[in-house]
């Protein structure tokens, strides 16, 4: 071995070879991020169950869930597909169910939990 640890570091990562190829490249999990931010909402939708801003609610975590179920799509992370799916439909402001009470405030906890645990499993492989 000669020359010192900067000059063995660059001859290993010269311009046809990145830096991360070392061990391996990491799966990527695009659906983590939408399924974190629709979690939120839903622990903030906990203070506005049963008023009329819960619409906002709705129309955020419905578009939200949407886009995890996108990227889970993408990710023929085919399992994982029916969670963002259902709360997409129960989320749904167009046409919405008439759920109210505990057991919607607990729905909604679940459904939060769900999502972030679609968004942490449903990963693809690195391009």
């Amino acid at each position: 071995m000669t020359g010192n640890r900067a000059d063995r570091r660059a001859a290993g990562h010269g311009p046809g070879r990145p830096a991360d190829d070392r061990y391996g490249r990491r799966p990527e999990r695009r659906a983590l991020a939408p399924a974190v931010l629709a979690a939120v909402v839903l622990l903030a939708g906990l203070a506005l169950l049963g008023a009329d801003g819960f619409l906002w609610i709705r129309y955020a975590v419905a578009i939200l869930s949407l886009i995890v179920a996108v990227f889970v799509w993408q990710a023929r992370q085919w399992a994982w597909l029916p969670v963002p799916l259902v709360i997409a439909v129960l989320w749904n402001p167009a046409f919405p169910f008439p759920f109210a009470g505990k057991p919607w405030a607990i729905g909604q906890l679940v459904a939060a939990a769900a999502l972030v645990v679609t968004g942490v499993f449903a990963r693809r492989p690195a391009e």
